[in-house]
């Protein structure tokens, strides 16, 4: 078994196929890599899914019965519980427009079939991190706030604000930076990947920008 980061190895995945192969490949796979995988054979399948295993990240074919992928990704969007988890398309469909319709209403990014195993499992993985470091930059951002704002049970001396702030942020943002940073420099990442990382790296210098202020004064 190949071994994943702490905070990737218990992911939990989501696969819509209406292929009992693809579903089987794929299951087997993504569980090798330690990952904790449900399967949905249909698009009220996935949406139920959705909202009940609460998954990291969803891997979604198109062409199905009653329901396309189309439409679970827009239901899945327009729904606040569902919203936020990275979706990545996987079809046979390979026009420019089917890719562009697929990110135009969401989609993360967006697989060709058939499929190599190895790509599958590389676009999952930076997904996963892409959605991390936005949840470590969103938590800072929080956190900051908590910060410029103490309520009556933060320490009150200016010495004790400032030690809270360096060790609350400088490590966590140094972090945050680095990894994507290094992310960045994967040849495999698609464009969309490339400008989500850049928001995080933008996001991620804007309050280290923030802390250095608060730090001078």
């Amino acid at each position: 078994m190949t071994h994943q980061p702490a905070h990737l190895s218990n992911a939990r995945i989501l696969i819509v196929d209406d292929s009992a192969d693809n579903l089987r490949v794929l299951s087997s796979t993504l569980t090798e890599q330690g990952y904790e995988v449900r399967a949905a054979k249909s698009g009220s399948m996935a949406l139920m899914g959705a909202q009940t295993a609460n998954p990291d990240l969803i891997l979604l074919d198109i062409r199905m019965p009653e329901m396309d992928g189309y439409e679970v990704c827009q239901r899945l969007k327009q729904n606040p519980q569902t919203s936020e988890i990275p979706i990545i398309f996987i079809s046979a469909l390979d026009e420019p427009l089917d890719k562009m319709r697929a990110f135009t209403i969401g989609g993360a990014d967006y697989i060709t079939k058939p499929f190599q195993v190895e790509e599958v499992v590389a676009r999952i993985k930076n997904q996963l991190i892409i959605r991390q470091l936005q949840k470590q930059v969103t938590e800072q951002q929080v956190l900051l706030q908590d910060v410029k704002h103490p309520s009556s049970s933060l320490p009150q001396s200016i010495e004790e604000l400032l030690g809270q702030l360096r060790d609350k942020f400088n490590s966590p943002l140094s972090a945050i930076l680095e990894s994507s940073q290094s992310l960045s420099c994967d040849p495999s990442l698609s464009e969309e990947q490339r400008q989500s990382l850049e928001v995080i790296n933008r996001s991620s210098e804007s309050l280290r920008i923030l802390v250095n202020n608060l730090l001078q004064s």
